[in-house]
């Protein structure tokens, strides 16, 4: 029987957990289910792409050590912030300070798409953060940043911006050609500290979760890997990015801005891992970088996409990098509607597919929870 999601939103755990908005994020249940019953207390979970941080936070909460790493500045802000977020107060005085900093030539807008985007006072406050803030090296200001990103893309009323999707960033043209015909040409006025102080207090208002040390490292899991001693990690938990679903550099170009990068969407960049031989190749790496960060026993768990391009390149590389281990298999459907849908990236429920490799630990809970073997899963 399946155990049921535990943190509700009254819950530290349950506000923290979603903080951090990003495309393909492991639904609660999922990394609560694989990590209480695949490891003990005290061991420690390795996620090498582990986007916002969802799989590191949970095992962190659940009193294991975790190591999440990943390439996107964005997703590593994510899960820093959340692996260890700095007090409330420092935060909320953090804040008050970026607001005296905005300088009155910061109003002013650099584009069509900015001005449309955010009211002035709201500019000035926004280029007074990405110039202030430490957020690589200073726990408060990673802390105040992960707000400041997270709510200066929302719906209208919701955040800092005018009308805009909350996950993904569209084009600037696109914005610009929405918002001319549902009038919306001028953005909201917003006071920024309050609106944020207002955030960050009822992020806070349940307190801040007890965990468990995490790491989160910001770059190639392959390079990653490599340079860091043996953490001799309990289980490998992550989801790989899928073969031409989503752009993870130019869907956060927004954000990005934010973390310095140029406030326009950059091809040059482009994360949507469209090539399978390179996509194959960065898997291998990575897995081959992480099996030796792994005890002999650990069970190696990867939510793919359920289409044959990602999951038939996932499971080919699995079993070339751990050959004489069983591959185990599960369908899922999420249990709610997905990004995807409002973007046109697919059904309105993600079909994915969990591949699960055993050592001598694990077998029970995988039978416990519908997985079979891959030549009887493939069959069904």
């Amino acid at each position: 029987m399946k155990q049921a999601y535990p943190w509700r939103r009254n819950t530290p755990e349950g506000r923290w957990y979603g903080f951090g908005r990003y495309y393909a994020m492991f639904p609660p249940r999922f990394a609560y289910d694989a990590i209480s019953g695949l490891t003990r207390r005290g061991e420690r979970v390795l996620d090498p792409f582990c986007g916002r941080g969802n799989g590191p936070f949970t095992a962190t909460v659940l009193g294991r050590g975790s190591v999440g790493i990943d390439v996107n500045p964005l997703a590593w802000l994510f899960t820093a912030a959340k692996l260890n977020p700095a007090g409330a107060e420092q935060v909320l005085d953090r804040l008050t300070s970026i607001g005296r900093a905005a300088r009155a030539r910061e109003r002013k807008g650099g584009s069509r798409f900015e001005r449309m985007a955010w009211a002035p006072g709201v500019r000035a406050f926004l280029r007074a953060a990405r110039r202030e803030l430490d957020w690589q090296k200073s726990r408060v200001d990673r802390t105040l940043m992960g707000f400041v990103t997270l709510h200066m893309q929302d719906k209208l009323g919701s955040g800092l911006s005018n009308a805009l999707w909350p996950t993904i960033a569209c084009s600037p043209g696109y914005a610009v050609k929405w918002w001319t015909k549902a009038g919306l040409s001028k953005a909201p006025e917003v006071d920024p500290v309050a609106l944020l102080a207002d955030k960050i207090r009822r992020r806070y208002e349940c307190g801040r979760p007890s965990q468990a040390e995490g790491t989160a490292l910001l770059g190639d899991a392959r390079n990653e890997l490599r340079d860091i001693e043996n953490m001799e990690a309990s289980l490998l938990l992550t989801s790989p990015p899928y073969i031409g679903v989503t752009d993870y550099w130019n869907d956060h170009w927004i954000r990005l801005w934010m973390l310095g990068y140029p406030l326009r969407k950059d091809w040059k960049r482009s994360a949507k891992f469209g090539n399978q031989a390179n996509y194959a190749e960065l898997l291998r790496s990575v897995f081959v970088e992480a099996r030796r960060h792994l005890r002999t026993s650990a069970p190696v768990l990867i939510r793919s996409d359920r289409r044959r391009l990602t999951a038939d390149v996932c499971m080919e590389v699995l079993q070339r990098v751990w050959p004489r281990r069983r591959l185990y298999v599960r369908h899922t459907v999420a249990p709610s509607e997905g990004v995807s849908v409002h973007h046109g990236r697919g059904g309105r429920k993600a079909n994915e597919l969990d591949l699960l490799l055993l050592g001598r630990r694990g077998r029970r809970w995988a039978e416990r929870n519908g997985f079979q073997p891959r030549r009887l899963a493939t069959q069904a």
